[in-house]
């Protein structure tokens, strides 16, 4: 977008956009073409026009907070950017998707919206490597190493503390190149608030109940515990392991059996919250997507047959009168 980077309070006012946990195509779509370089808007709340939306229902069919509401969306008079908002309200994840698919917002705002939490992603990218490496060397060095030879355990045990200091670097590099978002990770999963208790009781309602269970948006509550057991086992896997890889010699029986034990315990929590992870950020969502084409596909076929049939049915009656005539 001409001129963007010319006042920083654009600059500030689109970021804010950006980290508010609330879907922002819509306005987005109303800065794309119509801003200029300077503009002197006092906040994102001033972001307000009548740009027509096209109603094409690409972001709502992007959208992954859309997926597990999709009931909702049953009417083409849904499929806009600003009923999106009515659906998503603070449940947004954040993921931009709904900038990135819409055709009337500008090329460099979904640049722009692409960039700006490059860093979380890169490193999200780095812990995944870096627990493959060392979760699938451990399981290698702790389970099969009287399978493989001298030369092999060497070569495994260099690719488990590489993948561990890898594990190990991840919040540092998080922190180095992009303070501002890392701050704001770990205030909100720090963050203690009213809506937790409230999320926790209708969780454990869903479970006996089988109702639907609570989604809260970005940093709810059940992330917030994940995110706390990821940061608590990689502090204990960090601390028993460079204890066993610097002073494995120097330490006695029990207690390097000790240190052993927790760490391999550690490593197991680490594992099943992972699947879990994974589960549910790929699995889960999959098979949903792919209930809802097939779902909608069963009926569109369903209504087409219906539509086949009264035509069918329409189409005797007319012979049949013309036929009497």
């Amino acid at each position: 977008m001409p001129g963007l980077n010319t006042l920083p309070q654009n600059r500030k006012m689109i970021t804010k956009l950006l980290d508010t946990p609330s879907s922002p195509v819509a306005r987005f779509r109303l800065l794309s073409g119509g801003v200029s370089p300077n503009n002197l808007l006092e906040n994102s709340e001033q972001v307000v026009g009548q740009k027509a939306c096209l109603a094409c229902g690409n972001c709502v069919d992007a959208c992954p907070v859309v997926l597990r509401e999709q009931d909702k969306i049953d009417f083409q008079l849904h499929r806009t950017s600003l009923y999106l908002e009515t659906v998503v309200e603070d449940s947004c994840l954040r993921c931009y998707s709904c900038i990135k698919v819409c055709p009337q917002v500008d090329r460099p705002l979904k640049l722009l919206a692409a960039k700006h939490r490059i860093t979380e992603k890169l490193v999200h990218v780095w812990l995944a490597v870096a627990y493959l490496l060392t979760a699938g060397t451990g399981v290698l060095i702790n389970h099969f190493r009287g399978d493989w030879s001298d030369l092999f355990i060497m070569i495994d045990s260099t690719g488990h503390k590489i993948g561990a200091i890898m594990w190990l670097l991840a919040p540092a590099l998080f922190y180095f190149f992009d303070k501002y978002h890392f701050k704001r990770t770990i205030k909100g999963i720090l963050s203690l608030e009213v809506q937790d208790i409230t999320w926790w009781k209708e969780g454990i309602k869903a479970l006996f109940n089988k109702e639907k269970r609570p989604f809260l948006g970005e940093y709810n509550s059940g992330q917030k515990i994940w995110y706390l057991v990821v940061l608590m086992t990689m502090l204990v896997l960090g601390v028993t392991g460079i204890a066993r890889w610097f002073w494995e010699d120097s330490l006695s029986t029990t207690t390097l059996n000790l240190i052993i034990g927790i760490h391999i315990a550690a490593a197991y929590t680490i594992d099943i919250s992972f699947i879990y992870h994974f589960g549910r950020k790929f699995i889960t969502r999959t098979v949903k997507r792919l209930r809802h084409i097939f779902r909608d596909s069963l009926v569109f076929d369903e209504e087409t047959r219906q539509d086949q049939r009264e035509g069918t049915s329409v189409s005797l009656q007319e012979t049949t009168i013309g036929l009497k005539g």
